[in-house]
Formats: structure tokens, sequence, C-alpha cells
């Protein structure tokens, strides 16, 4: 035992003397310390552009707010309430039940008046308080003078992020589901395999040119929601059919076996087992899109345009012309006469990044409604 102890003593003393061991040892630590840093300056980076940004978002008014003669600019304001309050609510809710759940009394019946709790928060804030809202998240924008807001800008974002997802969910899982469970030839799939490789590396403005090409130009439709939506879609189905592919490939055949052995069609085993299965990786790929969409300006700025109609600023005509929070973004900074254009930029950037955030939470409880949270999804909403 004594000669073995020495041998394994004089093989660690061999490998901690061999060349370059005290090269690797400051590489690593190197390595350890540049990632420490990376990662504190993203951090510091992010709470600035928060803080700042919040500074712009978070002072609630202690008058009304006059509304400007919009279309239904009153519901905007209703809805952009309840969503406010709502979070408020709900991080109520949620600092109450980590305080009570330190002393093991948090209940599902609890869970569900917290729940009610906050929706009664978010109707009743809505309510009372929608014309007492930040004005920056319910006023147009300005171009030369200060004091502009960013509501157009936030309901044109959601709106996007809708439309899209309509045209990208079901081409994109019907796709996936085709190449995955029905498609026959190997030889055929790993064409469209290398086609939807090929569409995901392009870059974002060829689809622009695309779209403003066919839509504005051939079409002559002019810039639009419509063109944008379209081509929106057209940037995300590679990464919805590329995810939701792996998804259903991962649900395990002895389920889809299984169902067709009681009798099941192939299409209602599809609907009813592999698709349920494979949900939270479906999921994932639409959170991802929603984010793309959140995120892109380049293709929206060649077919929706980057102007904000007043009398077309909350309406749900999907032909109509209109900017999003990433465009407005790019514009006030590119060319923003506004003295104030430094903090529009902070508080656009802010709100991005929370629409964001609050996609990703609910894409994460739709996921545990749905069964199982699969790593995808956990990748997509951490």
């Amino acid at each position: 035992m004594n000669t073995a102890t020495q041998s394994n003593g004089q093989g660690a003393l061999h490998r901690g003397r061999r060349r370059g061991s005290a090269i690797e040892s400051v590489l690593l630590k190197l390595l350890g310390a540049g990632s420490i840093l990376f990662a504190l300056g993203y951090v510091v980076c992010l709470l600035y552009l928060l803080i700042k940004g919040a500074s712009k978002i978070a002072s609630f008014t202690t008058y009304a707010s006059p509304l400007a003669g919009v279309d239904n600019e009153s519901a905007m304001r209703f809805v952009m309430g309840v969503c406010v309050f709502g979070v408020l609510g709900w991080l109520g809710v949620a600092g109450v039940r980590v305080i009570v759940s330190r002393f093991g009394v948090w209940t599902s019946a609890a869970d569900r008046v917290g729940t009610i709790v906050a929706v009664v928060v978010a109707l009743g804030g809505a309510v009372i308080a929608r014309d007492h809202l930040p004005r920056f998240l319910i006023s147009l924008p300005s171009e030369t003078t200060a004091g502009g807001g960013i509501g157009p800008e936030i309901f044109n974002t959601v709106y996007f992020a809708v439309l899209s997802t309509m045209i990208t969910l079901p081409i994109g899982v019907g796709a996936a589901v085709y190449l995955a469970r029905f498609a026959r030839s190997p030889r055929f799939v790993a064409v469209v395999r290398v086609a939807l490789d090929t569409l995901a590396s392009l870059p974002s403005i060829v689809y622009g040119l695309f779209g403003f090409l066919v839509f504005v130009v051939e079409m002559k439709m002019g810039y639009s929601l419509f063109a944008g939506a379209v081509v929106l879609a057209l940037l995300n189905l590679p990464l919805v059919v590329g995810i939701a592919e792996e998804s259903i490939v991962a649900v395990p055949r002895e389920l889809d076996e299984a169902s067709l052995a009681l009798g099941a069609t192939p299409i209602q085993t599809t609907a009813r087992v592999t698709l349920p299965y494979a949900w939270p990786g479906i999921l994932s790929a639409l959170v991802l899109s929603i984010g793309r969409v959140f995120a892109e300006s380049a293709p929206l700025i060649m077919t929706a345009g980057t102007t904000i109609s007043r009398a077309s600023a909350y309406s749900l005509n999907p032909f109509r012309g209109g900017e999003t929070l990433a465009v407005h973004l790019w514009y006030v900074n590119s060319a923003g006469l506004s003295p104030d254009k430094v903090d529009v930029s902070a508080g656009t950037a802010a709100m991005l990044v929370v629409l964001v955030a609050l996609t990703n939470l609910l894409a994460a409880r739709l996921a545990r409604l749905g069964g199982a949270e699969g790593t995808r999804v956990r990748k997509a909403t951490r």
C-alpha cells in the first residue's frame, strides 16, 4: 500500500513538473480572470442601461395626461395600464410568496389567491390610473421637441410579433412535422436542411431587400406592417423549423408506436402525442423568433418604414406603415433632432429589455402548463 501511495505521489509530482504546466496554470488563471471581468462588465453595462432607461420610464404622472385625439388611444392606455399594474401586482405577490414560503405556510390556495390579487390590481389600476401612466409609455414620438414617447412603437412591436408568429407557427411546425415524421426521401430531407441552413446564415438586410423589391416595388403595396411581418416570418422560419424538428425527432418512437397500435392514425398520433410531448422545444423556437422580431431593424426599415401616422398610430390595419422600438432606437440616434434623444434612446432600449424579459417569463409559464420543461425552453427563457 505504501508502494502504491509512493507511486501515486511520484505520478502526481511528475504531472506537476511536466513541461508547460506553469504556463497552463497561468493561462487558466488569466482565462478565469478575463471571464469574470467580462461578466462584470456585461452586468454593469446592462444595469447602467436599465437604470438610465428606468429613470425615463418609471415616473408616473400626478395629473391626467390628455388624449391626443388618436383612434383607439383610450383602449391602448387601458391595455398598457393592465400590463404595468399587472407586472407590479405580480412582483408584489411574488415577493410575499418568497417571504411566506420561508415559514412553510404557502399553499396552493394561497397561490390562487395571489393570482386573483394580481389580476384585480392589474384591472383596477388600468381602470383608475390609465391616464396617469408614465408619459413616456403613452405619448406619441416627437421629432424636434423634448418629451416625446414610444406608445405607438410599443404597440407596433407587439403587433409585429403577433403577425409574424401567426405566419411562422403553422408553416414552421408543419414543415418540421413533415421532415421529422412523414418525409420518405433522406436525400430530400438533407437538401431541405442545407437550404434552411443557408437561409439562416443570410444577413437580415438581404431579407429586407427582398421584401422591399417584392412588396413595396413590384406589388406596389408601399411600406406596410404586413410586408414587414412576412419578411420577419421568412427570417425566422429556418430557426423555427430547425428547433421544432429536433424537438419532434427527440420524441421516443415507442410513444408513437403505442398510439398507432391502439388504432390512432398518423395524423392523430402527431397531433395528440408527438406535438404535446415536443411542446417545450417548439415553444423555445417561438420565443427565440419573437426575440428576433423585437430586435430586428434593417428589414423593417425597408418594408414597414420609419414614421408614425397620427391617424393610424394604434390601428389594427396590417397594410399601414409604422416603426417598432428597434427602428425607433436607430432613427433617434441617426436622424433624431429632439434635445432629449439620449434619454429617449435609453428608455427605448430599456423597454426592449423589459419586453424580452416578460416574453421569456410568459414562455416559461406556458411551458410549465404544457408539460415538462425541456432543455431548450430552459435555455431560451433563462
